[in-house]
Protein backbone atom coordinates (compact mmCIF):
# COMPACT_ATOMS: atom_id res chain seq x y z
CA UNK A 1 0.00 0.00 0.00
CA UNK A 2 1.35 3.44 -0.88
CA UNK A 3 1.30 6.46 1.37
CA UNK A 4 -1.18 9.20 0.57
CA UNK A 5 0.41 12.37 -0.83
CA UNK A 6 0.73 15.31 1.51
CA UNK A 7 -2.18 17.80 1.23
CA UNK A 8 0.17 20.63 0.20
CA UNK A 9 1.36 18.57 -2.79
CA UNK A 10 -2.19 18.55 -4.15
CA UNK A 11 -2.90 22.22 -3.43
CA UNK A 12 -3.50 24.57 -6.36
CA UNK A 13 -0.69 26.79 -7.57
CA UNK A 14 -0.11 29.87 -5.42
CA UNK A 15 -1.97 32.84 -6.87
CA UNK A 16 0.65 35.55 -6.43
CA UNK A 17 3.79 33.88 -7.74
CA UNK A 18 6.22 36.45 -9.23
CA UNK A 19 8.35 33.70 -10.76
CA UNK A 20 5.34 32.03 -12.37
CA UNK A 21 4.05 35.33 -13.71
CA UNK A 22 7.48 36.21 -15.16
CA UNK A 23 7.92 32.86 -16.88
CA UNK A 24 4.38 32.89 -18.31
CA UNK A 25 4.84 36.48 -19.54
CA UNK A 26 8.15 35.70 -21.23
CA UNK A 27 6.59 32.64 -22.87
CA UNK A 28 3.64 34.67 -24.16
CA UNK A 29 5.96 37.38 -25.56
CA UNK A 30 7.96 34.73 -27.44
CA UNK A 31 4.72 33.17 -28.73
CA UNK A 32 3.50 36.62 -29.81
CA UNK A 33 6.70 37.18 -31.79
CA UNK A 34 6.32 33.75 -33.41
CA UNK A 35 2.73 34.60 -34.38
CA UNK A 36 3.90 37.93 -35.85
CA UNK A 37 6.48 36.11 -37.97
CA UNK A 38 3.84 33.58 -39.02
CA UNK A 39 1.42 36.32 -40.10
CA UNK A 40 4.20 38.02 -42.06
CA UNK A 41 5.06 34.75 -43.80
CA UNK A 42 1.42 34.07 -44.65
CA UNK A 43 1.02 37.57 -46.09
CA UNK A 44 4.02 36.90 -48.33
CA UNK A 45 2.72 33.46 -49.31
CA UNK A 46 5.60 31.59 -47.70
CA UNK A 47 6.00 29.01 -44.98
CA UNK A 48 9.08 29.05 -42.80
CA UNK A 49 10.38 29.56 -39.32
CA UNK A 50 7.19 31.22 -38.03
CA UNK A 51 5.00 28.18 -38.57
CA UNK A 52 7.67 25.92 -37.10
CA UNK A 53 8.11 28.19 -34.06
CA UNK A 54 4.37 28.32 -33.37
CA UNK A 55 4.14 24.53 -33.69
CA UNK A 56 7.02 23.99 -31.28
CA UNK A 57 5.82 26.59 -28.78
CA UNK A 58 2.29 25.16 -28.70
CA UNK A 59 3.46 21.56 -28.29
CA UNK A 60 2.06 19.07 -27.37
CA UNK A 61 -1.25 20.56 -28.47
CA UNK A 62 -0.02 21.30 -32.01
CA UNK A 63 -0.16 17.59 -32.91
CA UNK A 64 -3.81 17.44 -31.87
CA UNK A 65 -4.48 20.66 -33.80
CA UNK A 66 -2.97 19.12 -36.93
CA UNK A 67 -5.38 16.19 -36.64
CA UNK A 68 -8.34 18.54 -36.22
CA UNK A 69 -7.22 20.57 -39.24
CA UNK A 70 -6.83 17.43 -41.33
CA UNK A 71 -10.33 16.25 -40.39
CA UNK A 72 -11.88 19.63 -41.29
CA UNK A 73 -9.79 20.33 -44.38
CA UNK A 74 -12.45 19.45 -46.92
CA UNK A 75 -15.42 21.05 -45.21
CA UNK A 76 -14.18 24.60 -44.53
CA UNK A 77 -12.88 27.29 -46.86
CA UNK A 78 -9.22 28.28 -46.60
CA UNK A 79 -9.90 31.56 -44.76
CA UNK A 80 -12.02 29.83 -42.14
CA UNK A 81 -9.33 27.18 -41.67
CA UNK A 82 -6.72 29.88 -41.02
CA UNK A 83 -8.94 31.63 -38.49
CA UNK A 84 -9.67 28.32 -36.77
CA UNK A 85 -5.97 27.43 -36.79
CA UNK A 86 -4.93 30.75 -35.27
CA UNK A 87 -7.67 30.54 -32.65
CA UNK A 88 -6.77 26.99 -31.60
CA UNK A 89 -3.04 27.74 -31.59
CA UNK A 90 -3.59 30.87 -29.50
CA UNK A 91 -5.77 28.92 -27.06
CA UNK A 92 -3.10 26.24 -26.73
CA UNK A 93 -0.46 28.92 -26.11
CA UNK A 94 -2.61 30.32 -23.29
CA UNK A 95 -2.98 26.81 -21.87
CA UNK A 96 0.79 26.30 -22.00
CA UNK A 97 1.34 29.67 -20.29
CA UNK A 98 -0.98 28.61 -17.48
CA UNK A 99 0.82 25.28 -17.14
CA UNK A 100 4.20 27.03 -17.01
CA UNK A 101 2.85 29.46 -14.42
CA UNK A 102 1.65 26.60 -12.24
CA UNK A 103 4.91 24.68 -12.53
CA UNK A 104 7.00 27.72 -11.62
CA UNK A 105 4.68 28.72 -8.78
CA UNK A 106 4.81 25.24 -7.27
CA UNK A 107 8.60 25.12 -7.64
CA UNK A 108 8.86 28.51 -5.96
CA UNK A 109 6.61 27.28 -3.13
CA UNK A 110 8.47 23.95 -2.74
CA UNK A 111 11.95 25.48 -2.66
CA UNK A 112 11.10 28.15 -0.11
CA UNK A 113 13.07 27.58 3.10
CA UNK A 114 11.08 25.79 5.76
CA UNK A 115 10.35 27.79 8.92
Amino acid sequence: MTDAPAPEALAPAPAGSPLGRSIATIYLVVVGLAFAVLVYELMRGQHGIGSIAVSVLTAPWSAALALVAQALAGSLPEGAMRVLGFTLAFASALLNARILYGMAARAERDFRPQR
